[in-house]
């Protein structure tokens, strides 16, 4: 097997789990959870842990689209795009699991279950917005990650 088929295929097969998995998490796992658990605290705090075997899957799918990217890009000229976008995913996760998710833990543990915290406490209040830009975030990646197939298929 030729060197530029083997980093293709490796970069390709990397890019279609790390896709699949977030696309399969984001619209098929966590949103069948919440209508399945009977509350919401039940549900969030296994869509969280999801989301963290979910995290570290992604750092090293990433990490091996960088470097397979790098010998793409090196070697074979593809566009800088196939390690810039990786780069950036990290990057967001990064921010998302380090400091949003952090935040969204701590709120939890002050407010207990949230089920029971009114709607109107500055905890919840603080908890939601976070979780508003988790899931922007998460859908930004997914987004970053679409321009990647048509660079690696050119």
């Amino acid at each position: 097997m030729e060197m530029e088929s083997l980093l293709f295929y490796i970069y390709d097969a990397c890019l279609a789990v790390y896709f699949g998995s977030s696309i399969f998490m984001g619209f098929i796992a966590a949103p069948n959870i919440f209508k399945t658990l009977k509350t919401r605290n039940e549900a969030g705090n296994l869509v969280g842990l999801l989301l963290e075997k979910f995290a570290a899957l992604t750092y090293v799918l990433q990490i091996i689209l960088i470097i397979s990217g790098a010998g793409l890009l090196h070697y074979f000229n593809y566009s800088p795009l196939i390690i810039v976008l990786p780069f950036l995913i990290v990057i967001i996760n990064i921010i998302s699991g380090q400091i949003i998710s952090r935040k969204m833990k701590k709120l939890k543990e002050i407010m207990g279950n949230i089920d029971n915290t009114p709607k109107d406490d500055k905890n919840r209040i603080m908890f939601n917005s976070l979780h508003k830009w988790s899931v922007r975030l998460f859908v930004l990646n997914q987004l970053l990650a679409l321009p990647l197939f048509y660079f690696i298929s050119r």
